[in-house]
């Protein structure tokens, strides 16, 4: 059942959390994907301009994934929080959810 919440804004915090957790469960499983792609000998996984193929891009792909999702938190985090920041000091913000059950 959805539910509405209305909130003045978010914390740094949350909004981190938020943008964390989104990038990590979307790149990361890509990046292995890739990985995977370079273990059958595709040139998809590349460090310092090197190709790497085989086990050891399979293994260098979902390394690089955590460092590329933390990477854009650490910026996509600080202008969403100034972003959101100034969008609460005009106005209050809806959130729908679903309510966990217990």
């Amino acid at each position: 059942m959805k539910h509405q919440l209305e909130i003045k804004r978010l914390t740094i915090g949350t909004t981190f959390k938020l943008v964390a957790f989104g990038l990590l469960f979307s790149i990361v499983p890509f990046s292995i994907l890739i990985g995977l792609l370079s273990l059958f000998g595709l040139s998809t996984v590349t460090w310092n301009d090197e190709p790497v193929t085989g086990i050891s891009g399979l293994l260098v792909s979902p390394l690089i994934g955590v460092f590329v999702a933390l990477f854009f938190t650490l910026w996509l985090g600080v202008f969403m929080s100034c972003g959101l920041w100034l969008f609460s000091t005009k106005q209050s913000m809806k959130l729908h959810y679903i309510a966990k059950d217990n």
